[in-house]
């Protein structure tokens, strides 16, 4: 299938205090963290859409399409419809990445590329201890779906009129986010140990 990944960085981070997606995870930031967990699992195109850290994120020099909400304050809905026209035309299948809930592993995304592939259902959420997480990975036939929707209680309020499949994945990145300081000490510990278990 030929794939993409919109990573929503337009927040605020208004809880955390500072940028979520500059912030450290071991020797690189959260969005870096994202964008290479993406890049290998195969994931073609990928695209951040910022906002007022746009010229701050740009520095990162990231292999990415970088866009600029000008208006984040509309929610995180907004940025998704300002991402979905930039996606290839001849695209299977794309992502919906937070880019709070940075841990999310390659394997885990390659896992929902692969349910998709043998399902009927337009849209696949991973779930980990019965729990949905993120991200989303969504079929390009949605794309009208999105730019039509009023926006009510956003992405959720869409697929809440759609076929979802849930898969059960043994990944606790898919539900870890961070919007506060204390939740992201608890992503660097668990970061740290996903470190030491990949170097053992």
């Amino acid at each position: 299938m030929k794939t993409a990944a919109i990573i929503l960085a337009a927040g605020f981070s208004s809880r955390m205090g500072q940028d979520k997606a500059l912030l450290p995870l071991g020797d690189t930031t959260a969005l870096e963290l994202l964008v290479s967990s993406y890049q290998q699992a195969g994931v073609a195109q990928i695209i951040v859409v910022a906002g007022s850290n746009h010229a701050a994120l740009a520095q990162l020099s990231l292999k990415v399409e970088l866009l600029q909400n000008t208006a984040p304050a509309d929610g995180m809905f907004s940025s998704i419809r300002l991402g979905v026209p930039r996606l290839d035309p001849e695209l299977d299948a794309f992502f919906v990445q937070p880019v709070d809930t940075p841990l999310v592993r390659p394997e885990t995304l390659q896992a929902m590329l692969n349910h998709l592939q043998q399902q009927d259902s337009c849209c696949v959420i991973p779930c980990c201890d019965a729990r949905r997480g993120h991200p989303p990975l969504l079929r390009a036939a949605l794309i009208a779906a999105i730019l039509d929707h009023d926006g009510s209680d956003g992405l959720r309020g869409l697929l809440s009129q759609s076929a979802v499949q849930e898969l059960h994945v043994d990944d606790p990145g898919v539900l870890l986010g961070m919007n506060t300081p204390e939740e992201y000490r608890r992503l660097c510990s668990l970061h740290r140990q996903m470190q030491e278990v990949s170097h053992a």
